[in-house]
């Protein structure tokens, strides 16, 4: 019986392959069966500070291997994961652990954002302990290495009562996004929808345990923890994780550590591609390229296809637990080039009007997706996960596409009011309800304007409220404070009017 839970998926894989390596990481060389074990000695320490199923565990963390083993300990205990963008600024931060009510906070404590929120974690309603990875650690706070470097025998019985309870559609992983709406929320990923949505990727991708994946990407985005942590966890792939992307290291370490399965948003291919010794660098161990996140220009695709046969530019979204469509082994470039492949045979993808009737071939419209991918809904949020997901259970995306008469889909724009920085989804709404709080701008507007490297980035328009003398420089500041730098302007307009 394949397994439902993503504990269960972690003492199979752990089974199968105990001593190969699961995470590199520097120097540290991890292996399956000892990520078992940390996870196991972490999950005993959650269960004796009174972590409940259901329990969200909040964590602030770069791309390392401590991210891994909180995630998949949290699972092992019934509780879900809620990730805090790192780039984020305090007050982003906050607002969204607002929305979560972690009952447990784990804090990488050598970012300097992560010493502004200590005492609104500490403070916090709800949130009964703290973890600290590294130095320092604050008084009254857990150390993180000892939690997960000592072993309890006698938590084995309660580790195992709790298992007994562990259900399928539990929350997993809670990822915030915009939605619809560009406020943000949590969607709820079940292990259901995680272990369903991984499954078809591995089986139509064709992932095998020889193969090395790279894990550079954010653990808080479906990407790096569902796409590439799951997809490695079920067919037992070795992750070579980089804490942050850099384009130099990142080729590097695909170079030196053999890496087979390349895959990354189109800002950080085009930023590779623009070093001066990109070809330098030997990409040959590389079988598989992959790219999603955000529209890919041609001339980056070209270059994508080129590095090896087997090129998959793929959709997906958050609120499916990750890639959706893929292309089928023979697409040349001229399909890469147009489409983002055909939906996963294990899920359905129609595209509908905007009274919600599918329409034919080649005709622009909605994009809805129906499977066991789909996310349970926004968390405390009925009424939105309602205006997503229909009594069918068919997600209405956003996303305005066409599938032609092959089953090919074109993204052809969006209905949400959003652009992509980055491969980061940037909601004007959420841009100006910031601006709006400053108490000299009357109005404000923002739009996304091509970047060649980001894709886009901001344009805004302010309006100052009379009598206030406003200047570029203070909206800056302004937006520094309390903006996460992908989604500050990168042109400011001060007006009269708004245009």
């Amino acid at each position: 019986m394949s397994p439902r839970h993503l504990s269960q998926v972690l003492t199979h894989t752990a089974a199968r392959f105990p001593d190969k390596e699961a995470i590199i990481y520097g120097d540290e060389r991890i292996a399956w069966g000892e990520v078992q074990r940390r996870v196991e000695n972490l999950a005993g320490a959650f269960l004796e500070m009174g972590v409940q199923r259901g329990d969200r565990i909040g964590i602030l963390c770069t791309t390392r291997p401590e991210y891994i083993v909180t995630y998949l300990a949290a699972a092992r205990v019934g509780a879900m994961l809620v990730g805090f963008n790192v780039n984020f600024t305090a007050r982003e931060i906050r607002k969204q652990a607002e929305i979560a009510k972690p009952a447990l906070m784990v804090v990488l404590r050598q970012m300097p954002v992560a010493e502004q929120l200590q005492s609104c974690f500490e403070t916090m309603p709800g949130v009964r302990h703290c973890i600290a990875i590294g130095e320092p650690v604050p008084d009254g706070w857990w150390r993180f290495e000892q939690l997960a470097e000592n072993q309890n025998p006698g938590r084995a019985r309660a580790l195992a009562e709790r298992a007994q309870t562990l259900e399928e559609d539990d929350g997993a992983l809670m990822v915030f996004t915009g939605g619809v709406t560009g406020m943000p929320k949590g969607a709820v990923l079940s292990h259901k929808n995680i272990i369903a949505n991984i499954a078809a990727q591995n089986r139509n991708l064709g992932w095998r345990p020889d193969d090395r994946v790279i894990l550079h990407l954010p653990m808080n985005h479906v990407s790096g923890a569902t796409l590439l942590t799951v997809g490695a966890l079920m067919s037992g792939v070795t992750l070579v994780m980089l804490e942050r992307f850099h384009p130099e290291r990142t080729l590097a370490a695909v170079q030196r550590e053999r890496v087979t399965i390349f895959g990354q948003v189109p800002a950080m291919w085009i930023m590779e591609f623009s070093l001066p010794n990109f070809n330098d660098y030997d990409l040959s161990s590389v079988r598989m390229t992959i790219v999603s996140g955000a529209p890919t220009p041609d001339e980056a695709m070209r270059s994508i296809a080129a590095i090896t046969p087997i090129a998959h530019h793929v959709y997906g979204l958050t609120e499916a637990a990750g890639m959706v469509t893929h292309n089928q082994p023979g697409d040349d470039l001229s399909v890469l080039l147009r489409a983002a492949g055909r939906i996963n045979p294990e899920f359905e993808l129609r595209i509908v009007d905007g009274e919600r009737r599918p329409v034919g071939a080649g005709v622009e419209g909605e994009i809805t997706v129906w499977g066991d991918c789909v996310m349970t809904g926004y968390f405390e949020e009925p009424e939105e996960t309602a205006r997503v997901i229909d009594e069918e259970g068919w997600l209405y995306t956003g996303d305005l596409g066409r599938v032609d008469e092959n089953g090919y889909l074109t993204v052809t724009g969006l209905i949400k009011k959003m652009y992509f920085s980055g491969g980061y989804n940037v909601y004007p709404a959420e841009v100006e309800a910031y601006l709006d709080q400053h108490p000299d701008i009357e109005q404000s507007a923002c739009s996304g304007v091509p970047h060649p490297i980001m894709g886009e980035t901001g344009e805004i328009w302010v309006v100052p409220r009379a009598g206030a003398v406003l200047s570029r420089r203070d909206i800056r500041a302004y937006c520094k404070a309390g903006l996460a730098r992908y989604k500050r302007p990168t042109h400011i307009h001060i007006v009269d009017v708004l245009p």
